[in-house]
């Protein structure tokens, strides 16, 4: 092994390969508040032709889709000539192109750096290394991170995971059984620090022709779902000024399999240089900018076709007072509840903005001891928030905690498990198909309530950032719903995953109550006035939560409200409810339930919530495409299928870009994640998605395994994006359209430049609308996309 001195030597350059390769691995937050992650958002410094050679080397896997698909898509006719011809130039004509993506099919397939225990199971048979060392590891950081699944606690937790794992795998006896003999001595001589020891068993096993920050990188992708939790929490230590060596503690264990593997059977100098000599890995980079071309052509096809749908639609802004407003999420499935209520009512006006309503806290739900953030994770929550609860609401809560508890052991024990049914016999079986377990969106109860310490001024400041951030500060109506939105479904552990993802992972209702609560206050509403927006004195705002599983909206605290609203309130109700008929009507093809009646669709769907074997209680975010920041008259009566995040914006009232600025550096960046995350589930299942929904195993409550062993799954269920026959999300980035000068936008990402990175680099597309035109940003200059047609 190597030497300390050399180590010490060693260590300020190795340190930046290993802090540059650990920057390379996403975040993976825990189910508990599970949210939509970027998996390259640790990459976007780099274009994304140049991410896509990165991925290929360290994953194995380019986040594009396969030549034989662009060629389907091709000859299907869903990329046309013209889109093709958009994406060529000098070097690659339309013909080139094509005949890339058709020598493609017979190219040598690309390969990524191997591990020493990949390289054993390719040049042994019957080796399976890497799996053993995923398994090993896996089964290692679901005892230390463990969240009170297992009966058993680890006696090393309080120490760092890997001086805990050191000293346990000194005495594991798994290795040696499998056929990895001298494990146990061999760790006991590793160093007893994880920087000394990656500097040790780098030295020792990796080979020449690899950089020490492909190949560490490449060790945590091969455990890439543990890394990311081990992210997670050191990204959440970090927001608080705190150190936290958990995800460089993680290569230093993975590190030390390899190396162990390579101490075990390199046992002479043949054997030792014919891996530390071996080639680089086969890249073909003129096929990779083929294929990151054809996905451009691909999604130039329904950018055109959005485009030329906004800048023709001609309805006209309304200075009358509407009947009512209502406030939404830009959550895609919005646009399906919004259209519909527009199309019910159409004297209600309805406004789209992110669905934690500019109020972020950390709320204590219930008898809970803890808060969880309601806010987007690029946040902080400065504010804390509980529920009052009474005697009385309490030990009802502490009933329903208990009773949600045993159903958890239930699912956790052997009783719940396929042989335990299989040998108690199908009676067993039909009485546990019988139970159901929901998990509800709502907290209909008790009332969130801010700290008896925020004063009128501070919460007069997020009453006025809700208000001037969704471009209402004017015109208001009698009546205003703040609608927050949240699913419910049984049985599902990616359940928060249908949640806001403005609001953490959880259900809008707490936000939405909150920001009706106060800016119904007499205190905050004179604060506002004196600060510009004044709030007519018979504008009453209600909080409501929309059901996105069953369309309903429930209605919340409606006890306060005056009873000269009551007609308003009743008139809302009945719109809301004749808006969520039509919602399922448009919802139950995709959900294979359009043979049903409207009358039937409400009980299947109700029906469907509570059934713990519904692996696909509905489609979330699948298909989502674009982001709209505009007023709604541009995107008012055009179907955009559910595929568009709409956010309300005017930039005549937006003097100094701050609303603008807000838009591109929050909501744009969480709906890129969510789109991104979308598109490599989409385009490499088995590398970025999160499995079969049916194999799933809950490890430690903190995340999935497949099946009863290997890494945390990193991204989205297969159940999440296929229908059982065909995927039914279409792999396109993002591409977001802003009713903006030119000059506008340029201005906020010349201040921004980590947000004008990611279009600039070609993660998301951007363009502006200005009247009867669309512009395309195309890295610091604007091209004419699209115009209105002139008949």
């Amino acid at each position: 092994m190597t030497t300390s001195t050399n180590q010490e030597a060693a260590a300020p350059e190795l340190n930046q390969e290993i802090k540059e390769a650990i920057s390379r691995i996403p975040p993976l937050w825990p189910l508990k508040h599970f949210v939509a992650v970027n998996p390259f958002a640790h990459l976007t410094s780099q274009r994304f032709t140049e991410a896509c050679d990165l991925l290929q080397r360290t994953d194995g896997a380019m986040p594009l889709q396969s030549p034989a698909e662009y060629l389907a898509l091709w000859e299907s006719g869903e990329i046309q000539p013209a889109d093709l011809a958009k994406v060529c130039d000098a070097t690659w004509t339309p013909e080139k192109l094509s005949e890339a993506l058709k020598a493609a099919q017979n190219d040598e397939a690309a390969q990524c750096i191997p591990t020493y225990a990949d390289w054993l199971d390719q040049s042994r048979s019957h080796a399976h290394w890497a799996n053993f060392i995923t398994d090993e590891i896996s089964k290692w950081c679901a005892t230390y991170f463990d969240e009170n699944q297992t009966t058993w606690r680890s006696p090393w937790r309080k120490t760092g995971l890997y001086a805990a794992w050191r000293e346990a795998a000194q005495y594991d006896a798994n290795a040696d059984v499998f056929g990895l003999h001298d494990f146990n001595s061999y760790v006991a001589k590793l160093p007893q620090t994880a920087a000394e020891s990656i500097a040790t068993c780098l030295a020792e096993v990796k080979p020449a022709v690899i950089s020490d920050t492909d190949y560490l990188h490449r060790q945590l992708v091969t455990i890439s779902g543990w890394a990311g939790y081990a992210q997670y929490l050191a990204r959440e230590d970090s927001l608080r000024s705190k150190e936290n060596p958990l995800v460089s503690d993680l290569l230093a264990i993975r590190l030390a399999y390899d190396a162990a593997l390579f101490h075990a059977f390199a046992q002479n100098e043949k054997t030792k240089t014919e891996w530390l000599t071996i080639t680089a890995p086969h890249q073909n980079p003129q096929l990779v900018d083929a294929l990151v071309r054809w996905q451009l052509a691909y999604e130039h096809g329904y950018q055109h076709q959005l485009a030329t749908s906004l800048v023709n639609n001609s309805h006209a802004a309304s200075n009358q007072r509407p009947a009512s407003q209502a406030i939404f999420c830009i959550d895609v499935r919005s646009e399906i509840f919004r259209r519909n209520l527009e199309l019910t009512s159409p004297d209600i006006q309805t406004i789209g903005f992110a669905g934690f309503f500019a109020f972020p806290v950390a709320h204590k739900s219930g008898t809970s001891t803890t808060a969880a953030s309601r806010c987007p994770v690029l946040l902080v929550p400065p504010i804390e928030t509980c529920e009052p609860v009474p005697a009385d609401v309490s030990e009802q809560l502490e009933t329903e905690a208990a009773e949600r508890g045993a159903w958890k052991a239930f699912q956790n024990s052997a009783a719940s498990c396929f042989s335990f049914v299989e040998t108690l016999g199908i009676g067993f079986g039909a009485a546990l198909g019988k139970g159901k377990q929901t998990t509800s969106p709502t907290c209909d109860r008790v009332a969130p309530a801010f700290d008896p310490e925020t004063d009128v001024q501070t919460r007069a400041t997020l009453a006025e950032g809700a208000l001037r951030n969704m471009s209402l500060t004017k015109n208001f109506a009698r009546l205003v719903l703040v609608c927050g939105h949240g699913s419910q479904s049984a049985n599902n552990p990616y359940a928060s995953s249908l949640d806001c993802g403005a609001c953490g992972g959880h259900a809008g209702d707490v936000n939405a109550r909150l920001a009706a609560d106060t800016l119904n206050d007499h205190a905050v509403r004179d604060v506002l006035a004196t600060r510009g927006i004044a709030l007519p004195a018979d504008t009453v705002f209600i909080a409501g939560l929309h059901n996105t599983m069953t369309d309903e909206v429930v209605l919340f605290d409606l006890e306060k409200l005056p009873d000269t609203h009551a007609d308003d309130v009743a008139k809302l109700r009945e719109a809301l409810a004749q808006t969520a008929r039509g919602a399922n009507r448009e919802r139950s093809g995709a959900l294979g339930l359009g043979s049903l009646s409207n009358q039937e669709l409400p009980d299947v769907l109700e029906n469907r919530s509570q059934d713990i074997a519904e692996v696909r209680p509905e489609w979330g975010l699948a298909n989502n495409a674009a982001l709209v920041a505009a007023p709604r008259h541009r995107t008012q009566g055009l179907n955009l299928q559910g595929r568009s995040f709409l956010h309300d914006y005017d930039a005549q009232a937006d003097e100094d870009n701050a609303v603008l600025t807000l838009i591109l550096c929050a909501p744009v960046v969480v709906a890129s994640w969510i789109n991104l995350q979308y598109y490599a589930s989409r385009v490499n299942p088995g590398q970025y998605g999160g499995g079969n929904k049916v194999l799933h195993n809950v490890i430690g409550g903190l995340g999935v395994a497949e099946g009863n062993g290997g890494d945390l799954k990193v991204g989205l269920p297969l159940q999440s994006i296929h229908n059982g026959e065909s995927f039914v999300h279409e792999p396109r980035r993002l591409s977001v359209f802003i009713e903006a000068p030119t000059d506008k936008i340029d201005a906020v990402l010349t201040a921004q430049p980590e947000v004008r990175q990611l279009f600039d680099h070609g993660w998301i597309h951007l363009f502006a609308l200005e009247g009867e035109k669309c512009q395309q940003y195309q890295t610091g200059k604007w091209d004419a996309f699209a115009s209105r047609d002139v008949k």
